[in-house]
């Protein structure tokens, strides 16, 4: 990511989801999803950017987290 040039959150849908959640922890994101935590750091801070299928993999676990989410009964 060039310092210069201004960051669209469109550009960046990893660093958008970190920040719009920050209720996600990325170390247990990570870990969970068996990633090293240093790369998705630099996934949500926008300095490496995930393949497509990557990035599919991370939609696909906040997905599911989101399901688990719902099917909590308190």
């Amino acid at each position: 990511m060039e310092s210069n040039k201004p960051m669209f959150i469109d550009d960046y849908p990893i660093v958008a989801l970190f920040r719009q959640f920050p209720e996600l922890n990325i170390r247990q994101v990570a870990k969970s999803m068996g990633i090293n935590e240093s790369l998705m750091n630099h996934y949500a801070n926008g300095h490496k950017h995930p393949s497509p299928e990557r990035k599919q993999e991370i939609e696909e676990f906040i997905h599911q987290l989101g399901q688990r989410l719902q099917e909590v009964k308190l």
